[in-house]
């Protein structure tokens, strides 16, 4: 995995955002839209959104370095690593659909398709072995994400993922070769969680509808 790459490309993306303050300036024009959505603090609710948006895309090189260790450990890395590659080709060799001009707000696009990749996969296991692939659960911060993008724009994104996924699930054969695997301690409680980000869950939250 290169990600020291990855890591690479989202300080350089936070440098741009800091210099220009883009991504700043229309979550500042979508509040109003963003609070009939989020539950945000009173007091400087775009610091809390900014500092989520950062810690949700610098968490990705962790989390698959993560996922990377774990899958070793219990003897699945062969069958989790294209799952894992294409996670970082989201961000070294974003899809064509994906603006590239370097800021954080484009950077929030490829982690937010990383994210989703790998609770794509954790979803399809959940659902057909009841137990999880992966010590990873973003659930949380993956809605509120898709709420940041916007309806449309995350949609399409989902949309994708969904597609990647089913080819790659399809084509390892999943269940034939996980089934067997070791369903120990380790895989049953997620280690990285929304609850690892700044701002969720004591700062934004989903607002449920009533």
């Amino acid at each position: 995995m290169d990600t020291p790459g990855i890591r690479e490309t989202i300080c350089a993306a936070l440098r741009t955002e800091s210099d220009s303050g883009l991504l700043r300036q229309r979550l500042e024009q979508q509040l109003p839209q963003l609070r009939e959505l989020l539950i945000l603090p009173e007091e400087k609710p775009v610091d809390a959104l900014m500092a989520f948006i950062s810690d949700y895309v610098e968490s990705v090189p962790g989390c698959l370095n993560l996922v990377t260790a774990v899958s070793k450990r219990l003897g699945f890395h062969d069958y989790a690593a294209p799952f894992l590659h294409m996670a970082e080709d989201y961000f070294l060799q974003p899809p064509d659909e994906l603006p590239t001009d370097g800021g954080l707000e484009a950077l929030l696009d490829e982690a937010f398709l990383a994210h989703r990749l790998l609770e794509e996969v954790n979803d399809h296991h959940i659902r057909h072995l009841q137990r999880p692939l992966l010590p990873v659960d973003m659930t949380e911060a993956n809605i509120i994400v898709h709420h940041l993008l916007g309806d449309e724009f995350a949609t399409r994104l989902e949309q994708l993922v969904q597609f990647t996924a089913s080819q790659l699930l399809e084509r390892e054969h999943v269940w034939d070769r996980v089934r067997a695997l070791p369903g120990g301690e380790e895989t049953t409680s997620p280690v990285l969680s929304s609850n690892n980000l700044a701002g969720s869950p004591q700062q934004i939250r989903l607002r449920l509808a009533s």
